[in-house]
């Protein structure tokens, strides 16, 4: 089973989390099975310290990645994971604004059966 795995400064990154159907944890927990990375920009358009450390570690289980930011910062806008796919090679799966909308939670449940994950039938609770 996949598992949805956010770094979240702000609560943005929470909030996509618990729009799609997996189970759902922090960033900092440990980690079993493949995830899905949702992450943020830290400063202009780098990784954060906690998603660095947990790449570290967990790299080979990430399926790929989604990034939150603002388009008001222009160029780094979700940098940070145009950073991630360099140094690990993993697939961002989609760029949002802030904790993105129906669209976005669209084209990652696309993403994601593509690379054969079928969302659950049922949501799982926060």
């Amino acid at each position: 089973m996949l598992t949805v795995v956010y770094d979240s400064k702000t609560g943005l990154g929470k909030k996509f989390a618990k729009k799609l159907p997996y189970p759902r944890q922090k960033v900092k927990k440990e980690l079993e099975g493949p995830c899905l990375l949702v992450t943020r920009n830290e400063g202009l358009g780098k990784v954060s310290k906690k998603t660095k450390k947990f790449l570290k570690k967990h790299s080979a289980q990430v399926q790929g990645v989604v990034v939150n930011g603002n388009r008001k910062y222009g160029k780094y806008f979700c940098g940070s994971g145009d950073r991630i796919n360099k140094k690990y090679g993993l697939p961002i799966l989609r760029k949002m604004e802030g904790e993105g909308d129906a669209e976005d939670v669209k084209a990652v449940l696309a993403a994601l059966r593509d690379l054969g994950f079928e969302a659950p039938a049922e949501q799982p609770q926060a």
